[in-house]
């Protein structure tokens, strides 16, 4: 999810290599579950469409994308494996690539259906974000889930700016633009273009759209 509105993981929660499976009790949205031990799980390497947006507006594919990764993985054992050099984020969820039993990583089945996008990091496994970033790919250019509707918007044939040392993208007429760099700037012709190369949205100049809350 772009923006921050999940309980925080209690500052006991070990690390997954002390505490490497559980059990799915909740799903949050697309890319945040909880286990019956409480820890909250942060799906390494992947992001998704908001439920609740800075403007309390939901983004379209957000309700799908959690009802996806609830499917896939409510009530079900899992496996956490270590998925860089960090093993919490800022608010205190732990980063896993979190394994269904038959060995099928969360994150993976997410990109590669279309409910979430690839959201690299600095601290991210390399090998993880290649993955990652192939696999959604493949799923841009066979328009699966949210990508044959937000492919087909407006905004999809606009020009963005991204920024080289973070891999988040702008639209090209985001003020935020204006602190990037000149040398770090890199310009995308398309919605699709920025995707395909990798990068991710930034959370401010939302351009995502948006669905009732009906």
């Amino acid at each position: 999810m772009l923006c921050c509105l999940q309980p925080r993981a209690a500052a006991s929660v070990q690390k997954p290599a002390s505490l490497p499976t559980g059990q799915v009790a909740r799903c949050f949205d697309g890319d945040t579950l909880q286990l019956t031990d409480r820890r909250v799980i942060r799906l390494a390497g992947i992001d998704s469409p908001e439920l609740t947006t800075a403007a309390k507006k939901t983004h379209y594919y957000a309700r799908q994308a959690r009802q996806k990764l609830t499917r896939l993985a409510l009530n079900k054992k899992v496996r956490l494996l270590p998925a860089g050099t960090k093993d919490k984020d800022h608010y205190g969820r732990i980063i896993a690539d979190v394994l269904l039993e038959d060995g099928q990583s969360l994150s993976d089945i997410m990109v590669s259906s279309g409910a979430a996008f690839f959201y690299p990091h600095q601290n991210l496994d390399n090998k993880l974000q290649q993955r990652l970033k192939a696999l959604q790919q493949q799923a841009v250019r066979e328009r699966r889930g949210l990508w044959a509707h937000l492919l087909s918007q407006p905004q999809a044939q606009k020009n963005y700016i991204g920024n080289q040392e973070s891999l988040r993208f702008f639209p090209a007429d985001c003020p935020e633009v204006q602190r990037i760099k000149p040398r770090n700037r890199v310009h995308f012709g398309t919605l699709m273009d920025a995707f395909l190369t990798g990068y991710a949205p930034a959370r401010i100049c939302d351009f995502w759209p948006t669905v009732s809350e009906k």
